[in-house]
């Protein structure tokens, strides 16, 4: 059975809240409020919660939703639960309303993968949509 737990992007400070914090059920958020995390789970504040896949990187990182790894063929991938399994979504491809899920996201994890950063912190990694 893999571990539960979650990470929060505070869209408003533009920063991750670690695990720990999330759990402890209590932190302060905007304007020096406390939250916790039925205030998380609500959405309030600009708050989007991540789960933890239960899968670590190839150097021992967990792996989040919102994580962008890249595969030993340099394909670059994002976690995304799906009818009860998580799949791999390849970043290219995103910005497509109906985008199929490239594969379990095991099959890209079994494969090496590494995390190079997250779709809040590293938005330049997600391919824009080509232009003609």
């Amino acid at each position: 059975m893999r571990e539960i737990k979650f990470r929060a992007w505070d869209g408003e400070l533009k920063e991750m809240i670690r695990p720990e914090e999330v759990l402890s059920c209590s932190f302060i958020g905007l304007n020096g409020e406390w939250l916790g995390l039925g205030d998380l789970l609500k959405g309030e504040g600009g708050f989007e919660l991540m789960q933890y896949t239960g899968l670590k990187d190839k150097n021992g990182v967990e792996i989040y939703e919102g994580d962008i790894v890249s595969d030993k063929y340099a394909n670059i991938y994002t976690p995304i639960f799906r009818n009860g399994i998580y799949m791999a979504y390849n970043v290219e491809y995103l910005h497509l309303t109906e985008q199929e899920p490239s594969t379990q996201f095991n099959v890209v994890w079994k494969s090496g993968c590494e995390i190079i950063g997250n779709i809040y912190d590293n938005p330049e990694l997600l391919k824009e949509e080509p232009t003609c």
